[in-house]
């Protein structure tokens, strides 16, 4: 625990954004959707040098060559330098990574979709470049040569179900193990990339001393160190440039701008940083080696910045650094990768609605000694996300019971000026003791961070949530299976033939033959995920994240793309248990209990998406039956039971010889892609239509009965006791600005629902009224937020269908 000056919270309260975050802000603002290719162009030239090469070594030399020459370029608002592209905004690419995966090129116009609704224009020569890519890459690239092994096992069922929206990602969204988590800041930082290749030269002077037979080793510890000079260089290159443009400018603050700049970068990352500032730009460097490696690695998660950055910040105040500079500098660094974006699959594009990569940094949080470690760098965090107002970074506030007023107050404040979920609360007592009980140690469970939306990772151990194609599973469109006797949305025999619901003489039967469709299911895809598992790094390797992403690796002298039993976690996320449950109560009550129809009129209605008078008829019948979210509990015990049933099937799943899955129900925009999946619902839901958002939130509109009786309901689906995260999104009413004693409110409601034993809960702070002109009128709502499902997204950016469900939220006061 810290001693908290109080008197700098008040200062902290007092900054606004600098006249430089301003001109950024404005800038970014303006920049328009762009697809550099400069990335691509230099990979295929280094692959074409390094033919015959260890696979390692060519990565390595990669990467190296591309950050030797991609186009950089210093901004007149920069005091931290360093972008994936010149501009202020601008997508990359990484079809070295994910081969055919931008089906846009092939199109002679040129028109690159980047989100659902937002494009950019290439011309000739550079889409050329990306053919090329294509065509040199492909053959060889991670995700065909994996489809190819599954096929030859179960022929093109895994691409059939991710084309039904059964499961996701797919391959092509690049993924590999550690890639969307956070580097091992803790330990990179105080050390300086120097220090790390003078350990690698040692571990390969060590290993060839002792007689070692694995040469992979060696030549991973070699291609640790072309990647980690490549890095050091590219910062060089920035302090270079810096110095020639100081070089011809008169302006004499101008020219003490850059040569700061110069004179950082050629300090950092090479060595450890000596300041606040430092160790920002430090940060920078490190986290775009990791994404020019693989721009889908684009998350630039900071984990738990407010602990291992504390040093800094107080340092730099006791020196005197004025803390409107620190702040300054936060503010540039948390907006820089708040925009940076990339070009993604089509599946991605569903699941996440935005290109930006879904960055996270947490705050607060309990410590090695079992006390909160909230400090001022944790509230100046919050207050300089509220002052940028913008979609991303995604912002989680580690609650435990410790966790101060100030801390509680801030967070409420921060989100009424984001107004959209801005920051996220997590119960760090339950999500520790998910990790305990599994068998993580409590130093190394406490420091658990967030990954993207809400999943957790933990420090020193390579999440592989995402990769090899398992990360969420479709319950709606299980269910819509076990309706169909096994065939999914597209009428393709993806499920096992579990029998005509027709014939169906009780619920039971129903219940079981859906989890008997949701074993086959899940299980398949996590055998195939195994499959890929095995193989993937045959076919793609990741040099710097390895080397920066845990400690482990440096001793094992082995990539993460090769999982370690010791030091690989692995999650899965079960979706829409909300829909099915509500389902299941459904067509318990009206078929079976109170025999209101028969099997057959539903099946029709539902075949029909409740077209004509019946069909219209059946859909109330069933819109009108319990729903949870509404405090009653024939409704909530059917969603635990569910719960408690696939948690089960997933825990008994044997990963041997690794450890067992672990499951976090988390968000995205998810639900608009599994809706994709599913045909119309017995809970009255018409086909294809979003799912219910989050994991844990009633479906919109359902719970009529108040904010406090979701709260109930969720408390009692028991989440809690059988996932790590579980997110439960709530809308209120404008009129929360109004006073100090309604942010006190928010904040009690908040801690009382954590108290009770909630996992997660986000607030998007909207009115109704306004949506529906937003979406009428975008172009008066440019810088709207909304909480989408885990994360946020600026509300004009949003596919209508997403639009609409934030809409027909139920909006609540308190």
């Amino acid at each position: 625990m810290y001693e908290i000056d109080r008197s700098l919270l008040s200062r902290i309260d007092a900054l606004e954004l600098s006249d430089r975050n301003k001109r950024w802000r404005a800038a970014m603002k303006a920049a328009p959707w762009r697809v550099y290719v400069d990335r691509e162009r230099l990979a295929i030239e280094s692959w074409k040098e390094t033919e015959g090469e260890d696979l390692e070594i060519r990565t390595a030399r990669m990467l190296k060559k591309v950050m030797d020459n991609v186009p950089i370029r210093i901004h007149e608002f920069d005091e931290i330098v360093g972008r994936p592209t010149p501009g202020v905004i601008g997508c990359q690419t990484a079809i070295n990574t994910c081969g055919d995966y931008i089906h846009d090129i092939w199109n002679d116009d040129g028109v690159i979709g980047v989100t659902l609704d937002a494009s950019a224009i290439l011309n000739r020569e550079e889409l050329e470049v990306l053919r090329e890519a294509v065509r040199i890459f492909e053959p060889n690239c991670m995700p065909r040569r994996t489809y190819e092994a599954w096929r030859e096992l179960v022929g093109d069922w895994a691409e059939q179900a991710e084309a039904a929206k059964l499961k996701d990602p797919g391959l092509q969204n690049g993924i590999t193990g550690q890639s969307t988590s956070t580097l091992d800041w803790p330990n990179i930082l105080p050390a300086g990339l120097k220090a790390y290749i003078r350990r690698c030269q040692e571990h390969i002077d060590a290993y060839i001393a002792e007689g070692g037979t694995d040469v992979n080793k060696v030549y991973f510890w070699r291609a640790s160190m072309i990647v980690l000079q490549a890095v050091i260089d590219h910062s060089h290159r920035y302090a270079a440039l810096a110095r020639e443009m100081a070089d011809q400018t008169e302006d004499g603050a101008e020219k003490a701008r850059l040569l700061r700049i110069a004179e950082t970068c050629d300090h950092v990352p090479e060595n450890p940083p000596r300041t606040f500032h430092e160790a920002l730009q430090f940060m920078e460097m490190c986290s775009l080696g990791k994404m020019f490696e693989n721009p889908m690695q684009n998350n630039s998660h900071w984990g738990r910045a407010d602990q291992y950055l504390y040093g800094y910040f107080k340092n730099d105040l006791a020196n005197g650094v004025p803390l409107e500079e620190i702040a300054s500098d936060l503010a540039d660094m948390i907006g820089r990768w708040g925009t940076q974006t990339f070009v993604s699959d089509d599946m991605n594009k569903e699941t996440h609605q935005i290109n930006f990569g879904i960055n996270n940094v947490m705050v607060g949080g309990l410590g090695q000694d079992h006390t909160d470690m909230s400090n001022e760098l944790s509230y100046l965090f919050l207050h300089v996300v509220g002052l940028l107002k913008l979609s991303s970074p995604t912002v989680g506030l580690r609650w435990n019971s410790q966790t101060p007023d100030y801390m509680m107050e801030k967070a409420i404040r921060t989100n009424l000026a984001t107004r959209g979920g801005i920051p996220l609360f997590q119960n760090d007592e339950i999500m520790i003791a998910r990790y305990v009980e599994s068998g993580i140690p409590y130093e190394e469970a406490c420091e658990w961070r967030g990954l993207g939306c809400v999943y957790p990772c933990l420090p020193n151990r390579a999440e592989h949530y995402g990769a090899e194609g398992v990360a969420a599973y479709n319950l709606a469109g299980v269910l819509h299976m076990t309706l169909h006797n096994g065939l999914d949305i597209n009428g393709k025999q993806t499920g096992p033939r579990t029998g005509d619901p027709r014939s169906f003489a009780t619920f039971d039967e129903l219940y079981e033959a859906f989890f008997a469709q949701h074993k086959a299911l899940v299980y398949r895809g996590l055998w195939l995920g195994a499959v890929a598992r095995d193989i993937a790094h045959e076919f793609i390797r990741t040099p710097l994240l390895s080397i920066l992403g845990i400690e482990a690796s440096m001793d094992l002298g082995q990539d993460l793309t090769k999982a370690h039993p010791d030091y690989s976690m692995f999650g899965v996320s079960d979706r829409a248990i909300i829909d099915v449950a509500d389902s299941f109560v459904a067509v318990k009550n009206l078929v079976y209990d109170q025999k209101v129809l028969t099997m057959d009129e539903l099946m029709e209605a539902l075949d029909g998406n409740f077209a004509g008078e019946r069909g219209a008829e059946i859909r109330r019948l069933c819109l009108r039956q319990p729903k949870y979210g509404n405090d009653i509990p024939e409704a909530d015990e059917m969603v635990k039971r569910v719960s408690d049933r696939s948690a089960e099937i997933i825990y008994a799943y044997d990963n041997a010889p690794f450890r067992n899955m672990i499951i976090s129900r988390e968000g995205l925009a998810w639900h608009y892609f599994g809706g994709l999946g599913a045909g119309a619902l017995p809970n009255g839901r018409p086909a294809l239509e979003p799912l219910n958002d989050g994991s844990l939130s009633p479906m919109r509109g359902a719970d009529k009965n108040g904010p406090t009786a979701v709260l109930r309901s969720a408390m009692a689906s028991g989440y809690s006791r059988v996932c790590c995260a579980a997110v439960l999104n709530q809308k209120f009413n404008s009129s929360l600005l109004a006073s100090d004693e309604s942010i006190a409110k928010l904040a009690a409601y908040t801690r009382a629902y954590m108290s009770a034993g909630g996992s997660h809960i986000q607030y998007n702070i909207l009115d109704t009224e306004q949506l529906k002109d937003a979406k009428a009128n975008p172009e008066n709502y440019q810088d709207l937020i909304v909480r989408i499902g885990g994360f946020s997204a600026y509300f004009v950016q949003l596919s209508k269908g997403i639009q609409d469900d934030v809409i027909y939220r139920s909006e609540f006061e308190i």
